[in-house]
């Protein structure tokens, strides 16, 4: 079968003029190179995924087992859990706000479930529903009597920011950006995936490790851009 080829003006209608632009000048103005580059960058995109989905699975889980020694039912959005408030006023204002957010989330996951069970809506909530625990001014209500077990010898504002990062990569690979570049930190991202995977169960990082196709791709790829991979990666040396 003959491959297909693209012109400029047709690839710039499917990606747009901008996106298009952005792997021209890592192909040195290159076409082809530069359209092997955005394959590339879609299957490594999609492997990354795939790795951090799993992670999402086992942060939820670890939360949610947490949550449920305070309240078996707290996917409930008129569960008490969401109006814990401690502290002083300035306090339990912020942490009120931050209620109501989750509150919202909760109603958001039950939405178009007709018999909503505790799984299913822990499934339809995101990552951000998670990361949005850790905030500082849970630190009295949620981080010290409720999700520090989790990650001893952690702090809630360093688990915070993991968190942080971890959403906003993985928002960045499902909306298909470019994370081939220096400046992306495509090494540092899967660096903060291997530490946050390996402090919730090295077992199960080992597992999705063994599975993963992350580091062949980076090794494949088509533009010399990339960093070195990571000396090891979810258990397996690279």
């Amino acid at each position: 079968m003959p491959t297909s080829q693209l012109t400029v003006a047709e690839a710039d209608q499917w990606l747009s003029v901008g996106r298009m632009q952005v792997y021209l000048n890592a192909a040195r103005s290159d076409p082809d190179s530069a359209l092997r580059l955005y394959d590339w960058n879609a299957r490594v995109t999609t492997a990354c995924l795939r790795d951090i989905g799993h992670l999402e699975v086992l942060v939820r889980n670890r939360y949610d087992g947490e949550l449920k020694k305070v309240s078996t039912n707290w996917t409930s959005d008129v569960d008490p859990m969401w109006t814990r408030e401690s502290g002083y006023r300035s306090a339990r204002a912020l942490q009120a706000q931050s209620n109501a957010t989750s509150r919202k989330a909760l109603t958001a996951a039950r939405r178009n479930l007709h018999h909503p069970t505790h799984g299913q809506v822990i499934a339809n909530l995101t990552f951000g529903f998670w990361t949005a625990l850790t905030r500082s001014e849970r630190d009295s209500t949620f981080w010290t009597p409720i999700l520090h077990p989790i990650f001893p010898g952690l702090t809630r504002g360093s688990v915070h920011n993991r968190m942080e990062r971890l959403n906003s990569f993985r928002n960045r690979l499902a909306h298909w950006e470019p994370v081939f570049s220096q400046t992306t930190g495509l090494m540092r991202q899967l660096s903060q995936v291997d530490d946050m995977f390996n402090r919730l169960s090295p077992e199960v990082a080992l597992w999705v490790g063994q599975r993963s196709t992350v580091v062949p791709l980076i090794k494949a790829a088509p533009e010399a851009l990339l960093s070195p991979p990571p000396t090891t990666y979810l258990g397996i040396a690279t």
